[in-house]
């Protein structure tokens, strides 16, 4: 029951995600722009994407648990984005705080999903 749940959390997402770019009118041709980090979605794939990438044991070298080291991630990214794209002052680096936790939730669930089962 809960995989089910789950699959349709997921396709009802997907398409209000595909209902708000149409609702845009243009899709994006680049895989990452400062405007699509900026969102969550977009700072979730760059995030999920950085860390996969590295792949190392940084918890074992600095003693800081791999969920603050995927925070940091998020939160150097969103914090670039917003420089990059709206500016940076204090309240958006504030806001982007909370969003970077929501952000490292979601790239840590989304690996849990699916990179971790594939090891199991």
């Amino acid at each position: 029951m809960k995989k089910l749940f789950f699959a349709l959390l997921i396709a009802t997402f997907a398409v209000m995600l595909c209902s708000v770019a149409l609702a845009e009118g243009e899709l994006p041709t680049e895989p990452f722009t400062w405007q699509y980090i900026a969102t969550i979605a977009g700072a979730t794939a760059a995030t999920l994407l950085i860390v996969q990438l590295l792949k190392l044991p940084l918890d074992r070298i600095w003693k800081i648990p791999t969920r603050i080291w995927v925070y940091i991630i998020a939160l150097a990214l969103m914090l670039a984005a917003a420089g990059f794209t709206t500016g940076l002052d204090i309240q958006t680096g504030m806001l982007t705080m909370v969003n970077a936790v929501i952000v490292a939730l979601a790239a840590m669930g989304a690996y849990e999903m699916t990179f971790a089962k594939a090891g199991k």
